[in-house]
């Protein structure tokens, strides 16, 4: 969603949108247009000053428990992002499905104005400050670019802004993280690594089921214990609770949704009869037969744990950082397309000078 369109081009179609041009917003993304419309639909005029609604609670203690689990699963991945991409004139938040801030990392309140309301517990809304980034993800499940005169208001010409869309247990968009500031950054090296932080937040929400067998399936056995494997958790019966999107994707269940009644033996129907009784069993990744000519490796990483004792220790996934998974995962990729790193980028989802740079480090 890369801006092409020239900034004295987006303003004329912001003058005529407000006088009720729709015809001014082809010069959008389809995402943005819709955005535009929303906000123009909730009273927001493009040349107010953005309205930000009181903080709930103190803005350190968030009231619902889904929002304080989503945020100590996005937490260690904003930490690291902040790291890689933080400084001045710049922030790094998580907004749960309303658009309330969840998590966030920032340099402090010396930092720009404009920036400055940004805070855990601010609801940031279409209806309250137009379009943004984030806005666009939970909107429409997509990534999302926005910057300068993008912006529905027009305050906010001077800001870039990047999200990526989180995901529930039902493959259901429950947030989005997202880096807002003052300035330019390279979108396609931003994506990829938002990309993988959102699927490492996402694997963290597993965690939290208890009473299940944790899978982690890959057509690749390299890309298993990284951002980039697919989860499964599945009941002591052999009932599929929930799978993550990586999962849904390999095994060809719905993309978004609760899952519909599905056994083990159903969703691995092609595997032999050995493959299927090794599948709630400990022990090493081992292949598993999905149809003809299609196959993935399957590893069990957790039993069920039992009821009122203490956590078992988390997926190991979660105790290396980011970064050194991303490394690791581009590494895998470069040696399965065996050297062709467009072919490995694009496999990874994520740009070949992202891929460079990862394999350099």
């Amino acid at each position: 969603m890369a801006t092409t369109v020239g900034q004295q081009q987006l303003v004329a179609a912001r003058a005529a949108f407000a006088e009720g041009d729709a015809r001014s917003l082809a010069v959008l993304p389809l995402p943005l247009q819709h955005s535009w419309q929303r906000s123009r639909a909730a009273g927001v005029q493009p040349g107010q000053e953005p309205y930000y609604p009181p903080l709930q609670g103190d803005g350190l203690r968030l009231r619902d428990p889904e929002d304080r689990r989503l945020a100590r699963c996005v937490q260690p991945e904003l930490e690291q992002l902040w790291a890689a991409f933080g400084g001045r004139g710049w922030t790094m938040f998580c907004a749960n499905r309303e658009g309330l801030v969840i998590a966030q990392q920032a340099h402090g309140l010396e930092d720009a104005p404009l920036l400055r309301p940004i805070q855990v517990g601010r609801r940031l809304g279409e209806a309250e400050i137009g379009t943004t980034a984030p806005a666009v993800s939970l909107a429409d499940d997509v990534p999302a670019l926005v910057r300068g005169n993008e912006h529905y208001l027009q305050r906010f010409a001077p800001v870039f802004c990047l999200s990526e869309p989180l995901h529930d247990l039902d493959g259901q968009v429950c947030g989005a993280i997202d880096i807002t500031g003052l300035g330019e950054r390279d979108p396609a090296l931003l994506q990829g690594y938002f990309r993988q932080a959102a699927l490492a937040s996402e694997n963290r929400l597993f965690q939290g089921l208890a009473d299940v067998h944790l899978l982690a399936v890959q057509h690749d056995p390299r890309w298993l214990a990284t951002p980039l494997q697919g989860l499964l958790a599945v009941q002591d019966d052999g009932q599929l609770r929930a799978a993550n999107r990586v999962a849904r994707r390999l095994l060809g269940l719905p993309r978004r949704g609760p899952l519909p009644l599905l056994s083990m033996q159903a969703v691995f129907a092609g595997a032999s009869a050995a493959q299927r009784r090794r599948l709630l069993q400990p022990g090493p990744a081992h292949r598993v037969r999905l149809g003809e000519g299609s196959a993935v490796y399957l590893q069990h990483l957790r039993a069920p744990r039992a009821p009122r004792t203490r956590a078992a220790a988390p997926v190991a996934v979660a105790d290396v950082p980011l970064r050194q998974q991303q490394r690791e995962a581009a590494r895998r990729a470069a040696q399965a397309a065996e050297g062709n790193l467009s072919l490995a980028a694009r496999q990874l989802g994520i740009s070949r000078t992202t891929l460079y740079k990862l394999l350099r480090d």
